[in-house]
């Protein structure tokens, strides 16, 4: 023990998650190890075995707010590779019949690939002293003294420790086996939503676009949905959606026609008038997941489950890393109170956890039963909280305080029952009712091309 840290920390994963979930625990343990099946690039790239990598990911507000805490000067560090400062001031987000009313709606977002991301945060993780970081090492399966998990098993080699923590993802080998052989086999809700995306970069130029951030959804509606988003290498990252077997094209004349289905004829444009730099990439994302750790009566002692392998929601509304990002912290927090030795750590992260993870999964899940199609068991209120939902979407066409306010919620900032705050309520039920949609007012585009 050095330090007043104790305890050996094995990280399965070494995706986003497991590297936060080392940072968190950095603070707390003697040691800190990830291992991660892929064989990790030296330069900026997407991994092998993570498909969706390759399509538009974003960490929101809070997600951000941590990584500025865990690691001083990050925010300038990923701007010096070319990530690019994003505010309510540059953003246009085109939702239920108008643009969302543009200014001041929080502390400026970054867009970049995740594979910059994810390198630069590796780089940090890997900087600290009680973390070491192994690639190409897959792990078998945890190892058992009776329910109590006391290490994994590597190439048949036992490596021993006194909490594993499984950031491997939503098919995460070790829930599959610790569920076929009895020891945790967690309630699992799924909600089919089979979405699928197309993306691809185009070549950025001063005098593209009328702003930086071009967002088109189509839901309430279609639920076809459409992304553009500056990247470093002075490139746009383009995204299109659809869910149901709605699936977006992969050829540049379907791509094109597609996207002239949005609402906002700005990303058609833009694909028109932009250079594609790269190639066409198609991913499908079947059903949001997740496990309910918190309603088993006796969890493993040296065991929890964080990130995808605990909650993968729909890609659409980009939680997913900030999600992780709140749960690493809150785990951090519980191995800072009871020490990362303590039997009833796991109960006490995972009702942490799952509180992190109600928001989200209520904002995407609730949202995805907007399309009839979609199956599974619908969060209490669904219905009524989706129908409030397209009132809040309307007010924040005219409303600036009701669009900050909607966009901190959906960045996770605040919980969802902001919205449902009196003085908030007052506001949504006044400016709805002078929507482009109540008043037929014309909606103004954003310009594209010099």
């Amino acid at each position: 023990m050095t330090g007043g840290r104790a305890g050996r920390v094995v990280v399965v994963g070494g995706s986003m998650a497991g590297l936060l979930t080392a940072r968190a625990l950095a603070d707390h343990a003697e040691s800190v190890v990830v291992l991660e099946r892929d064989h990790l690039p030296d330069a900026v790239a997407p991994r092998a075995r993570v498909p969706q990598g390759r399509h538009l990911h974003a960490l929101l507000s809070a997600g951000l707010d941590l990584l500025r805490d865990w690691f001083p000067g990050i925010e300038e560090e990923l701007e010096g590779h070319g990530a690019v400062r994003i505010d309510g001031e540059s953003s246009w987000v085109h939702q239920g019949g108008a643009y969302r009313a543009r200014g001041y709606w929080g502390r400026p977002g970054l867009g970049m690939t995740r594979p910059l991301l994810e390198h630069v945060v590796r780089g940090r993780v890997a900087a600290l002293p009680q973390v070491t970081l192994e690639d190409g090492v897959t792990v078998e399966r945890v190892s058992l003294d009776g329910r109590r998990v006391t290490g994994v098993v590597v190439d048949g080699q036992t490596r021993p420790a006194e909490l594993v923590v499984d950031c491997s993802g939503r098919s995460s080998r070790i829930a599959h086996e610790l569920a076929a052989s009895g020891v945790l086999d967690p309630p699992t809700t799924r909600v089919g939503i089979d979405i699928g995306y197309t993306s691809f970069f185009l070549r950025r130029s001063p005098g593209d676009f009328e702003g930086l951030l071009l967002l088109s959804i189509e839901n309430p509606g279609s639920f076809r949905g459409g992304a553009v988003v500056p990247v470093e290498g002075d490139r746009w990252q383009v995204t299109l959606s659809g869910v149901h077997g709605d699936v977006p094209p992969a050829t540049d004349p379907e791509i094109r026609d597609y996207a002239a289905t949005l609402s906002s004829p700005a990303i058609a444009q833009l694909i028109a008038h932009c250079e594609r730099v790269s190639d066409i990439e198609v991913y499908r994302f079947p059903s949001s997941q997740r496990r309910h750790h918190e309603k088993v009566a006796a969890l493993p002692p040296g065991l929890v489950t964080l990130g995808d392998a605990a909650s993968s929601f729909d890609p659409i509304y980009g939680q997913g890393m900030t999600s992780a990002a709140l749960q690493a912290a809150a785990l951090g927090d519980v191995a800072g109170g009871v020490g990362v030795l303590a039997d009833d750590l796991p109960k006490r992260f995972h009702r942490k956890a799952a509180r992190i993870i109600d928001a989200p999964w209520r904002i995407a899940v609730g949202g995805d039963f907007g399309h009839p199609a979609t199956v599974g068991e619908r969060p209490f209120g669904t219905g009524w909280l989706n129908g409030y939902t397209k009132r809040v979407i309307h007010a924040a066409h005219t409303s600036l305080p009701v669009a900050r306010t909607f966009n901190r919620v959906l960045q996770l900032a605040d919980p969802p029952p902001t919205l449902v705050r009196p003085d908030v309520v007052a506001r949504v039920l006044l400016a709805s009712r002078h929507s482009p949609v109540a008043t037929g007012a014309e909606v103004r585009h954003p310009r594209v091309g010099a």
